[in-house]
């Protein structure tokens, strides 16, 4: 698995957009919930890299913190899997969305 961050121009300064997850075939349990720590620094990725994978927006809602590990969080396969009916070698979470759930993980 690797994790790396989509970076472009926005708001005036060069920042990451997205969080792209890339996994091979058959690595994940979409049964169950992925749990990641976040590098740091974000391995920067350019357009070009994604490739031919398949990938999948992740939805703030498929989202979930993990509790006191900092700069970790949950995605909810299951609930992903049961949206599409399938599979994939990409997830593709927003910047904004992965900021708000490490936000209040650090509030509670």
């Amino acid at each position: 698995m690797r994790i790396r961050a989509y970076c472009d121009f926005y708001d005036e300064a060069f920042r990451p957009l997205q969080l792209v997850i890339k996994t091979e075939p058959g690595e994940l349990d979409w049964s169950k919930t992925l749990y990641i720590s976040l590098p740091a620094p974000l391995e920067p990725l350019e357009a070009e890299d994604y490739g031919d994978d398949r990938g999948v927006s992740v939805l703030l809602e498929d989202l979930v913190s993990q509790g006191e590990e900092k700069n970790s969080l949950g995605i909810l396969l299951p609930q992903i899997y049961a949206r599409h009916g399938m599979e994939f070698e990409l997830l593709i979470i927003q910047m904004d969305d992965a900021e708000e759930i490490l936000h209040l993980d650090r509030n509670y």
